[in-house]
Formats: C-alpha cells, sequence, structure tokens
C-alpha cells in the first residue's frame, strides 16, 4: 500500500494510490480503522509499533496521536460525528481497554449506490472499559461487524464506517 500524503485540512488524505484500492488494500484500511480507533478510545498516544504488521498505513506510523491518525484517512464530517457522539465517554475519563479476537471473516462487498467501495470485517471483542478511578468494568464478549465505505475517487479515503453486532 502506498504510504498517504498530508492533504488540506478540509480533505482526507488518500489511502492509495492512482488505482481502486485492491481486496488486500481495502483488508489493511479496516485494520488500521479498527485500530485507530481502539488507541483514540484507550488513551494511547505513541506511533504505531513495527511489529503491527497488519498497519498498512504506513506514511502514518510515526504520528503518535490515533486521532490525528484518524484524521488523515477518515473523511473528516464523519470524524467529527465519531467526536461528538463520543464527547461523553472522554469527559466521563474513561478509556477502551481493547482486547479484540483475532479478525474473522473480510468481505469485500462492493459498490453501493453512490459508487463508493463496501468492505466488512468481523471481529471478536472481550474488551473492558477503565473508569476515572480505574475501576475494569467487563464488557460481554460479542463479535461485530465493522463496515467501511471508501470513497469512489480514485485513491480514496474513509467516507463512512459503522461497527454494530454481528
Amino acid at each position: 500500500m502506498n504510504d498517504a500524503r498530508r492533504g488540506p485540512w478540509d480533505q482526507p488524505t488518500r489511502v492509495a494510490g492512482p488505482m481502486p484500492p485492491t481486496t488486500e488494500a481495502m483488508r489493511g484500511i479496516c485494520f488500521c480503522l479498527l485500530y485507530d480507533l481502539c488507541c483514540w478510545l484507550a488513551s494511547v498516544r505513541r506511533p504505531v509499533p513495527g511489529d503491527v504488521e497488519e498497519y498498512t498505513l504506513n506514511g502514518l506510523r510515526e504520528i503518535g496521536d490515533p486521532h490525528q491518525r484518524l484524521g488523515r484517512y477518515v473523511n473528516s464530517a464523519l470524524l467529527l460525528s465519531w467526536e461528538r457522539a463520543l464527547e461523553p465517554f472522554f469527559e466521563s475519563g474513561a478509556t477502551l481497554e481493547p482486547e479484540l479476537g483475532e479478525a474473522g471473516s473480510f468481505q469485500e462487498r462492493g459498490r453501493d449506490a453512490a459508487g463508493r467501495l463496501r468492505a466488512e470485517l468481523r471481529f471478536g471483542n472481550r474488551s473492558s472499559v477503565l473508569d476515572r478511578s480505574q475501576r475494569r468494568h467487563q464488557l460481554e464478549p460479542h463479535d461485530w461487524m465493522l463496515t467501511v465505505l471508501l470513497s469512489p475517487e480514485l485513491g480514496g479515503f474513509v467516507e463512512n464506517a459503522t461497527i454494530r453486532r454481528a
């Protein structure tokens, strides 16, 4: 996968080269998105370690803040909606202690009516949440589905994404 380049503040950085992303590139984007979301919710601020081979956006690895990494390849309106939705979580002082199972099935689902590439990644979750007092609250283990829509433009970016129970 080509490295991402800094784009204008109002435009996410494209995550692929001149051709639409391959299935492997789409799988990589899904992994990067899930990884960066978990780091953001866990308040982990550090570059992506070299041993995380699945993280394919190599040009973003050195950025320590996961929110900034997300801002480089996720639609700014989508990221803003996540910020608003997660505001109570962050204000409460809670953090996620992620424990994700191996990623299960990955499916490329073709294009939607707007031409966006659609992909789904199923994964297990056994995470817990630490409250402000560092008390652990175990979340129920479930399988989840990450659905990602990539821009139809060449070298698209994450235009929309949802996570739901599988």
